[in-house]
């Protein structure tokens, strides 16, 4: 079977198993109890589904061909609400015992991060969100939590595996190293135009080393049909926020490029991400008001349908935002409704599940 995930051995031998979970198997095995239970993995918060793909992965190990038709999950990027029911399975507990660590893990952790990248989709009001955060994970997590954010509504990844997991072509062209290296930006862009594979759009970093709107000016006169600039003024001169954006993008604009593309990234958040979109609707507010008959077929009039930004790179938010609270409950045994305290016994009520189909 051609797997998507690369889980590592150790999940799928269960090792990562909590040990009250393993130790209470090995004594209903001694004692030779071995129920048909149902588990229901249930969020404690709202969020956006993810993980499915690596649970169903493990299932396919492990889970007899008899119990497959009772998996059932919501979708990848579906939306839940607290206390929703995201995941059922229905088996011998002996074979899902030591996995329900595991299985809650993928959900909790996947869910969370797409529910991180949906927040900083709404708070962006279309500009398109790209996720920067591979170097904020451990390196095993790096392609869940890429693929998360796409489910969440990005874009775009930087990490490779999470481009292939995504079906996308990784975003990032040029590294802060390559201009240092060089020590000059415009040498820098020289080594991108004429390096990189052709069939990948060149946006060239500015702000790493001189200023942005000088770096800018050189680059687009130099390299007039560059794709775009991303500005990457760094964190401890303030990061790139809406006012070094908004004077970039004018100074463009009046040299006569207005198609060149401007994207940022930092450690950005939807707070922060909203105060840029503010910053846009004063801009075209500002842009509207200066407009004359004459200068309606003019270049400034087209500010108006474009945004200040084409792309929003999120460095650190999506990949450090907290797994999302889910817990799991059996809630049958041998068909027989069952609850611990402050819970209704049975199934919970629900119609938005799918039967998990195995490849």
């Amino acid at each position: 079977m051609d797997e998507k995930f690369d889980i590592i051995q150790k999940v799928l031998l269960g090792d990562t198993s909590e040990a009250s979970l393993y130790r209470t198997s090995q004594i209903l095995r001694t004692q030779g109890i071995n129920p048909k239970v149902t588990v229901e993995f249930i969020s404690r918060e709202e969020g956006v589904f993810c993980g499915i793909g690596e649970v169903s992965q493990l299932l396919s190990r492990n889970l007899p061909e008899a119990f497959r038709d009772d998996v059932w999950a919501l979708n990848d990027g579906d939306m839940f609400k607290k206390n929703e029911v995201l995941l059922r399975i229905s088996c011998t507990y002996a074979i899902i015992s030591q996995f329900i660590t595991a299985i809650n893990g993928f959900i909790a952790a996947s869910s969370g991060w797409a529910t991180a990248s949906k927040e900083c989709v709404d708070a962006s009001e279309g500009i398109p969100i790209v996720n920067f955060g591979a170097s904020q994970v451990h390196p095993n997590a790096v392609g869940a939590m890429d693929y998360s954010s796409i489910q969440g509504g990005a874009k775009g990844c930087s990490s490779l595996i999470g481009g292939t997991l995504a079906d996308l072509t990784p975003v990032g062209s040029m590294d802060e190293s390559l201009v240092l290296l060089s020590g000059d930006v415009v040498e820098a862009a020289d080594s991108l135009v004429t390096n990189l594979d052709p069939e990948l759009p060149k946006v060239v970093s500015i702000g790493i080393i001189g200023d942005e709107a000088e770096e800018a000016k050189k680059i687009v006169e130099n390299f007039p049909s560059i794709r775009g600039l991303k500005i990457e003024t760094p964190h401890e001169r303030g990061g790139a926020n809406g006012l070094i954006i908004k004077e970039v993008r004018e100074r463009l604009d009046q040299l006569g490029f207005s198609n060149t593309q401007l994207s940022i990234s930092g450690d950005l958040d939807p707070k922060s991400i909203s105060r840029i979109v503010e910053i846009e609707k004063e801009w075209q507010s500002d842009i509207s008001k200066i407009m004359t008959p004459e200068s309606e077929d003019n270049q400034v009039s087209s500010n108006l349908n474009r945004r200040i930004v084409q792309v929003i790179g999120i460095e650190r938010y999506i990949a450090s935002h907290k797994p999302i609270n889910v817990a799991s409950h059996i809630k049958t045994i041998d068909g027989n409704p069952v609850a611990k305290r402050g819970q209704i016994p049975g199934l919970t009520p629900t119609s938005r599940l799918s039967k998990v189909i195995f490849e």
